[in-house]
């Protein structure tokens, strides 16, 4: 009855195009089931497939036109009979899985039909650009009121009559009746997503690491003989592992907003983050900020994340400070029903990072013999 004609209609092995639109599809794909509401950041590859899910309700939650639609009353009199369009709805699982709730030609129940996982995407690629109904037909007589409610025979489907099946290539005819209520998105608005992100969740992802020097404390340097600094273990927590800090780590959360017209529709938004070292400022505690032209010999055989090298020109305990500096680039993607839209780059959302570590002391003294700098 009513849409449950789709059951005997669609056949695993039928292919499904993606989804309607004609948005900017190269920068995601479009998949089904987002989250409601907004997750915090997560490490992934930085060739992982970005996947925008298209508009549709919370998992588990049917949704779709809020109410009837009263068809034109077509033969008034003795005889009579009118069309009602009853809402379908539409339900992804949190699994992915996509059902059809369909009511009965009378509306006093729903059915529902499973969509195998090829044809999927149809339903949800619809509801982004339409109310879907299942057409009913009400054939009967007029009664006192002159009312046309006395079943003759009652309830039957509207298709073909007077609304012709639609037909799937894919799939086959289904009834199906549509009203336009297509979902075009703009960008999410920066102050909304800067309510889920910001500089502390992204601070948690990088390991600034530790300084070491050689001579190594408590062992001291020598005037006019440079003095290494070494920094190990700063990295970035990667997917399932730590990343070196010169290579840029990858990340993702969404952000979902409701449409708000009552069909109970959501558009996800999907965020990629990047975050990148850019370099880093030393202050050798003597009044000078600038690491030696290159680092002596026995420097280059200490492994290391960054190294550098100091020469100081007088004796003392100097505090040695390094502050390394970061950008975050954050892109947005999402589907609506236009299609795919992004990668749209937030530029300035996340301010460039700065992150100092602790003072390093270091003691340099004078080699016996040895005249001291300037």
């Amino acid at each position: 009855m009513g849409g449950l004609l789709l059951t005997a209609l669609l056949t695993p092995s039928a292919q499904a195009s993606g989804g309607p639109g004609s948005g900017n599809g190269a920068g995601c794909t479009p998949t089904v089931g987002g989250h409601v509401g907004a997750t915090t950041p997560v490490p992934v590859s930085e060739s992982a497939t970005v996947n925008c899910p298209l508009v549709s309700g919370p998992p588990g939650v049917p949704y779709g036109a809020p109410s009837n639609v009263q068809g034109p009353r077509l033969t008034p009199g003795q005889g009579c009979s009118y069309v009602l369009y009853r809402p379908i709805r539409i339900e992804v699982t949190s699994d992915g899985r996509v059902i059809e709730h369909d009511p009965s030609n009378d509306g006093s129940q729903y059915g529902s039909v499973t969509y195998p996982g090829d044809l999927a995407a149809i339903p949800v690629g619809v509801a982004q650009s339409y109310n879907i109904y299942v057409p009913t037909r009400f054939n009967g007589k007029a009664d006192a009121g002159g009312n046309c409610t006395i079943p003759d025979p009652g309830w039957v489907l509207g298709c073909p009559d007077p609304v012709a099946f639609t037909n799937f290539v894919v799939a086959g005819n289904i009834c199906w009746f549509t009203t336009p209520n297509a979902v075009n998105a703009p960008p999410i608005n920066p102050p909304t997503l800067l309510q889920f992100l910001d500089t502390d969740q992204i601070n948690q992802f990088i390991h600034v690491g530790t300084m070491t020097s050689l001579p190594d404390n408590p062992n001291a340097g020598l005037v006019n003989i440079g003095t290494c600094f070494y920094i190990n273990g700063a990295t970035f927590q990667g997917l399932g592992q730590q990343l070196p800090i010169r290579q840029p780590a990858t990340f993702e959360m969404s952000v979902s907003q409701p449409v708000g017209d009552g069909t109970g529709r959501f558009i996800f938004y999907v965020f990629r983050i990047t975050i990148a070292f850019t370099g880093a400022d030393w202050n050798f505690g003597d009044g000078s900020t600038a690491p030696d032209p290159g680092l002596p010999a026995a420097c280059q055989r200490v492994q290391a994340d960054i190294a550098v090298s100091h020469t100081y020109l007088k004796y003392g305990t100097f505090p040695v400070t390094i502050t390394e500096h970061f950008d975050v680039t954050v892109n947005e993607f999402w589907s609506d029903a236009a299609g795919q839209h992004g990668p749209i780059t937030l530029n300035g959302l996340i301010p460039p990072i700065d992150r100092q570590l602790a003072v390093y002391q270091k003691l340099v003294i004078q080699e016996e013999g040895v005249p001291v700098g300037g």
